[in-house]
């Protein structure tokens, strides 16, 4: 296993994984998960073949041999079959059908009658037409009493039409005020990063001494970070990022599965 090889050539330098980490940049915790072969607590297949390559090149070892000890080790994990679940050939459980009660006939008090179970609607329209009938002699007989009095019909006075307010003559519009560019000049007191990921990338980015951002980033994505003084980028693939300052282009650090160190200074 690479990683048993590794370790082996470590100790026999009296080196310690601190020492590694501070001579490759690679973090401690991918260290020993290489040593380990605990190939799942690392980024990914193409992150771990650039730290096993860097850690190989600090330690003064043939590259391309360890590289092919990599992939020897990756073609037998992917060739090792999942465990099969196990199957229980016990009988299966047949459940029981649950025996439905038959429901009880509400029985009825004998003096029931079927007059007793019909709605009251007719009564309700028998005492909406006497009302209807009282109201209706009722203003009969007002029309009446007032007809015998004079049979002077009242007046209604016409509403007074209220005059409705004049809009006022809308103000001249004033000339429009232009827009700022939509790309202002960059700013002289910071510093100001973009960087565009054409593939993959664990990335991990300090601004002025705090990490803002660790892990990895998909392909196809531009993310543009901002500081006072600097902005430092630890990359695990550095052939798949382009960088930009101030809006002018850097370029690539270093080829595919290289880990890169860059610092951003204000310019």
């Amino acid at each position: 296993m690479v990683g048993y090889t590794l370790r082996q050539e470590r100790e026999r330098q009296n080196l310690s994984i601190s020492d590694i980490e501070q001579g490759t940049s690679i973090r401690a915790l991918y260290i020993e998960a290489i040593e380990n072969g605990e190939y799942d607590k690392l980024p990914g297949k193409v992150y771990t073949k650039g730290f096993i390559k860097n850690y190989a090149k600090f330690l003064g070892l043939d590259v391309d041999s360890v590289g092919k000890e990599f992939a020897t080790d990756m073609h037998e994990l992917e060739a090792t079959p999942e465990p099969q679940p196990e199957v229980d050939n016990a009988a299966p459980v047949v459940e029981k059908p649950v025996e439905q009660k038959p429901v009880k006939q509400e029985k009825k008090p004998l003096g029931h009658s079927i007059q007793q179970e019909r709605s009251p609607l007719p009564f309700k329209l028998i005492a909406a037409a006497v009302v209807a009938f009282a109201i209706v002699a009722g203003s009969a007989w007002a029309f009446l009493s007032g007809g015998s009095e004079g049979g002077d019909i009242a007046k209604v006075d016409k509403p007074v039409q209220q005059e409705q307010p004049v809009a006022p003559e809308p103000a001249p519009a004033e000339a429009p005020v232009p827009v700022a560019q939509a790309n202002p000049a960059p700013k002289p007191d910071v510093v100001a990063v973009q960087a565009r990921f054409n593939d993959r990338c664990w990335t991990l980015v300090t601004v002025d001494g705090a990490v803002v951002q660790e892990g990895v980033i998909e392909g196809g994505q531009t993310i543009s970070w901002e500081g006072k003084d600097n902005i430092t980028f630890r990359l695990g693939n550095a052939g798949a990022v382009e960088f930009f300052q101030d809006g002018k282009s850097v370029g690539i650090l270093g080829g595919v599965g290289d880990v890169v160190d860059k610092t951003f200074s204000r310019s």
